[in-house]
């Protein structure tokens, strides 16, 4: 309907929210989403925000939930009828959520997560449902450094690469002393915040599973034993000397002119052979500042096992190979991590 602002559904977890939120919603407006849990588990819904205009029996905006397994409703919500509690435990595999708006002049609308019985959060964790990357809130910190205990957290464990923006997942957390200053990072899709002052901050590692975070408690920077492309450009200097951007200068550490493909090439690709077959847990791009400002915008990626049948990588259950997000300049870093991990030893 056109009362539908950010949506992701998905059958283990998903957010959405109403249009413009968390901006003043529409006027004379629906939605309507079909949640649906696998069968033998129960839907959790947690309301993170319900701000509908205020009118009697909620007439001028509403928030219905209707559980057609067992014949009950829930609502209407609105500002001077709330939810009783922020969370909501069905007993259903299905709930449909209705918002209707007519006239009206204030209230960011709503923001509704939900997950499955399979996934509620149990001591230190939390289960953070698919949909976290594009809601409202800000992050401070990167991986390496942690999160300033007010980041929006599932929104900080995205960014981090703990957990999958089209999966969600469960999320441990650690509270250790803050640091003074949170250099700002791009990861993952998500910008975090430069943050200058002491605080706590949690710093967040996957739980339970196997370490999926490229930081050192994870296994060093893999080395690559070989590089190869599809082409390299070979520039003429000033002196007319002939300089090489060849394969073997794509190194992240290597120090002055980087790799170019061959001017007006389509379909360039770089690609790394670490020796033998290894569990890649992400990638680190960044470009050549020297003399030019080259750098990778987006880019997919391939693996293959004996360098001859390729695989193109589809993240979590993808149907189409994942593009991912790289570098809008030459000098900053850009990281992005594979959920689930790529076990190979070429990749492009």
């Amino acid at each position: 309907g056109d009362g539908c602002g950010h949506t992701l559904l998905t059958p283990h977890s998903g957010t959405l929210s109403s249009k413009n939120y968390p901006g003043t919603y529409p006027n004379h407006t629906a939605c309507r989403w079909r949640l649906r849990a696998p069968p033998g588990t129960s839907l959790l819904l947690a309301f993170g925000d319900v701000d509908l205009e205020p009118s009697e029996r909620c007439a001028r905006s509403s928030l219905l939930l209707a559980d057609p397994q067992a014949g009950t409703a829930y609502g209407p919500y609105c500002r001077n009828a709330g939810p009783a509690a922020p969370l909501l435990v069905t007993n259903s595999s299905a709930v449909t959520v209705l918002f209707n708006s007519t006239s009206h002049h204030s209230g960011r609308g709503l923001l509704l997560s939900y997950a499955t019985s399979q996934h509620p959060g149990r001591g230190g964790a939390v289960y953070c449902p698919a949909g976290c990357k594009d809601i409202d809130g800000d992050i401070w910190g990167n991986p390496s450094q942690g999160y300033r205990d007010t980041s929006v957290l599932c929104k900080a464990a995205v960014h981090a690469g703990v957990i999958a923006d089209e999966l969600g997942g469960q999320v441990t957390l650690t509270r250790e002393k803050g640091i003074t200053l949170y250099e700002s990072a791009f990861a993952n899709g998500l910008h975090s915040k430069r943050w200058v002052r002491g605080s706590w901050g949690p710093l967040l590692h996957p739980a339970p599973g196997p370490c999926r975070l490229p930081l050192p408690a994870c296994g060093d920077v893999l080395e690559v034993a070989a590089f190869n492309a599809s082409s390299w450009w070979h520039e003429v200097d000033a002196l007319g000397q002939d300089r090489a951007w060849a394969a073997e200068r794509a190194a992240l550490s290597t120090a002055g002119h980087s790799w170019a493909a061959e001017p007006g090439s389509e379909g360039a690709w770089l690609e790394l052979d670490l020796g033998t077959r290894r569990n890649v847990t992400g990638i680190i791009t960044k470009g050549s500042s020297e003399q030019y400002d080259y750098y990778v915008t987006s880019y997919r990626v391939s693996s293959s096992r004996d360098g001859k049948n390729w695989r193109p990588y589809r993240g979590s259950g993808g149907q189409e190979d994942k593009v991912f997000e790289g570098n809008a300049d030459s000098h900053g870093e850009v990281s992005n991590a594979f959920i689930p991990p790529i076990v190979a030893r070429y990749v492009r």
